[in-house]
């Protein structure tokens, strides 16, 4: 009995042994791959590096540029690239679409295979792409040729004088094929848009997950929240940046036309520094990115304690992602889970928001209010910047020192919520039409002088019948009753003269200028739009910060919520986590974010009332739109998606009350157990964060 005794005791020696090699060379292979550095060459004096914060601050900058790119700039210049080359809102919305649809196919392979790989490496290759796609986006400009607003030969004029019979065929020579020869380069903003989806998507599908097991579990929201203000602080300093470059002329060092500024409504402004300069900066980050280790220190003693914070419903990591034939498998476990999906379902009619009316409001605010391009981007960059940095850091601290869990992170999302419903009644406020002879106003010498949006667009009329306007070129002028015209010819204006105090051209004796009740002035109409103050802008901005400020706030509880194991463990193992965001993100991008930007820039331009045509009658840029068309079209889709995703919330929190119990209730292991008692000897510390 004692020989059998001891033969046991051999043998679970041999076991202990065994189990301590394993153990040894697991940490052997922790510390090989735990160097920071670039292949061979990782000294010592760079290894002060190898940290989660240096980690944190590669992906916030990686974050950040991505964002001040591809939300910030490129939502900027949605009306320069219309004008420039002569697309529509939808063609143009067409570009975030096909950027949605490389995010997809390329993140959701690669955040299935980065589950057990290097993801360090995967994010290095994300911000490279990026930047090279970032770049190609603006070689358009260097082959376009230069841009001419303005017809410079001595034969043309677009006055109300004399003009040969052969004029209007005159001016479609000088202007021939330029419509066309700016059109052949959108194939080119689609690859780039391509491109820049497939690198940018890895930030968020692989980068989320990459900081979450690197960190101590109780301080992953605090983590993510600092990742994700960049959400917010990306696009808005994109805003504002791009407001300062497109005050800058598009053919710089070439001076503009004299006379035209940025309020003049054929500005361009030089949207492509935009890009160029941010695809050298991305490529530049990709460096660091790359030198980052598989695993940081701490990465087991992390993963041990997530495991503990699983409770019960911890299930065997079947460690998907190394064999192809199981992503289905891993495909299966997600979708079958009832309160992930809801989630995911919910976070999909937030991002119908973000991707498209998020795309379109730069020109949203610049059409609805009559403000310049560089105004609205500005506008637009403030507000971001105050609502969603707010609204993400104000989460964040929340859920770590209230330590909350996945289901208590999404009851925060319902209820915070219905308060985001309720800030989009504030959308509804529209100013009038600013009017416009000949397409919502009728001219002074017909009958109805009040705004009304005619049957069909007439430029011409008996004040203007024998100016010979047929192919004059757009340059709208504002006569001093506060009614705007196409040109001066159609204004009926027969001379002009530059006037110096408002940097413009002034034009007198303009037959077609009701002038009656208007105090004698030394003009009649001076260059550009009119401009309208619009007192209803005021509630509108306060609406929307505090509907940005909501919409931030839930970033960080519902990305916490589907990360989180004691939300997640029931059908998402360790190997899992990476694919579990990138499946989310994959959905959400095409049920949401590809087909949102093509929906609502036809809804902008089926608002159009007035387009600009060429000479062969082919359609180009829309001149005028119908206000209040458009706030029926944005205000109320946006309620009816802020309602949609309230319910996914509150279903969810139901789904995962109803059936699962609380964690922190089941020991899986010794090394579980130990975790634990190590998870309640540091959830007070300050080290881990």
């Amino acid at each position: 009995m004692s020989n059998s005794n001891g033969a046991q005791n051999d043998h679970q020696q041999a076991d202990n042994d065994n189990d301590d090699i394993l153990h040894f060379e697991e940490s052997i292979k922790v510390i090989k791959h735990g160097y920071f550095g670039w292949g061979s060459f990782h000294p010592t004096w760079l290894q002060c590096c190898n940290h989660r914060w240096w980690l944190l601050l590669f992906i916030f900058l990686y974050g950040f540029f991505a964002e001040v790119l591809v939300s910030g700039f490129t939502a900027s210049v949605v009306s320069s690239l219309e004008k420039r080359f002569i697309l529509t809102s939808a063609e143009v919305g067409a570009l975030p679409a096909c950027s949605e649809v490389s995010a997809a196919i390329i993140g959701f392979i690669a955040s299935y295979y980065a589950g057990l790989r290097h993801k360090g490496r995967f994010l290095s290759i994300g911000a490279l792409v990026v930047g090279i796609g970032s770049i190609i986006f603006a070689l358009p400009h260097f082959f376009v040729g230069p841009y001419q607003p303005i017809i410079t030969t001595s034969n043309y004029t677009d006055l109300c004088i004399d003009k040969p019979d052969s004029f209007a065929d005159q001016v479609c020579n000088i202007i021939a094929g330029v419509p066309t020869s700016s059109r052949r380069f959108y194939p080119i903003f689609i690859i780039s848009q391509l491109i820049m989806g497939a690198g940018y998507n890895l930030l968020w599908n692989i980068g989320y997950a990459y900081i979450d097991e690197n960190v101590h579990p109780l301080s992953s929201a605090m983590y993510l929240a600092i990742m994700s203000s960049v959400t917010a602080i990306g696009p808005s300093l994109g805003f504002i940046i791009a407001a300062t470059i497109l005050q800058i002329y598009v053919d710089t060092p070439k001076s503009a036309p004299i006379g035209m500024t940025p309020f003049d409504p054929r500005w361009i402004g030089a949207w492509w520094i935009c890009f160029l300069s941010m695809g050298i900066i991305l490529v530049l980050i990709s460096i660091p990115l790359f030198a980052f280790p598989k695993y940081l220190p701490g990465f087991e003693k992390y993963k041990a304690l997530r495991k503990d914070m699983a409770g019960k419903n911890a299930r065997i990591d079947h460690e998907y992602g190394i064999k192809t034939k199981n992503i289905f498998k891993a495909i299966k476990a997600l979708v079958t889970n009832v309160p992930y999906m809801l989630i995911v379902a919910g976070n999909s009619f937030e991002y119908i928001l973000v991707s498209g009316f998020g795309y379109f409001l730069v020109k949203i605010i610049e059409t609805r209010f009559y403000m310049p391009a560089y105004q609205a981007s500005l506008t637009t960059g403030y507000i971001a910047l105050a609502s969603g940095t707010a609204g993400i850091i104000l989460s964040g601290i929340i859920m770590k020192f209230l330590k909350m869990n996945g289901v208590a992170a999404i009851k925060l999302t319902w209820i915070i919520s219905i308060a985001d419903a309720i800030a989009v009644l504030t959308y509804f406020v529209y100013c009038g039409d600013l009017p416009f002879a000949g397409v919502n106003r009728n001219y002074p010498d017909n009958p109805l002088s009040t705004p009304t949006t005619l049957p069909s667009p007439n430029l011409m009329s008996s004040c203007n019948s024998n100016c010979m306007c047929n192919g004059v070129k757009y340059n709208p002028i504002c006569g001093i009753d506060g009614v705007s015209f196409y040109s001066p010819c159609h204004a009926g204006c027969s001379s002009s003269a530059f006037n110096p105090e408002y940097y413009t051209n002034m034009y007198l004796d303009c037959s077609c200028v009701n002038k009656t009740t208007i105090p004698l002035r030394p003009y009649d109409a001076l260059g550009g739009l009119c401009r309208k103050s619009c007192q209803e802008l005021i509630p509108f901005l306060v609406g929307l910060t505090i509907s940005l400020t909501i919409m931030s706030a839930k970033i960080v509880p519902i990305t916490e919520a589907m990360m989180r194991q004691e939300f997640l463990f029931i059908s998402v193992s360790e190997s899992q986590r990476s694919f579990a965001v990138g499946f989310s993100w994959v959905f959400l991008r095409l049920v949401a974010s590809l087909p949102a930007p093509i929906l609502v820039g036809a809804f902008i331009d089926q608002a159009c009332v007035f387009w600009d045509s060429n000479c062969s009658n082919k359609v180009s840029v829309c001149l005028v739109y119908d206000n209040k068309a458009i706030m029926y079209y944005i205000s109320g889709i946006s309620l009816f998606i802020k309602i949609a995703s309230t319910i996914c919330f509150f279903a969810s929190w139901i789904f995962y009350k109803k059936d699962h119990s609380k964690p922190y209730e089941h020991d899986c292991s010794p090394e579980i157990s130990s975790a634990k008692k190590d998870l309640g000897q540091t959830a007070t510390s300050a080290n881990f964060i």
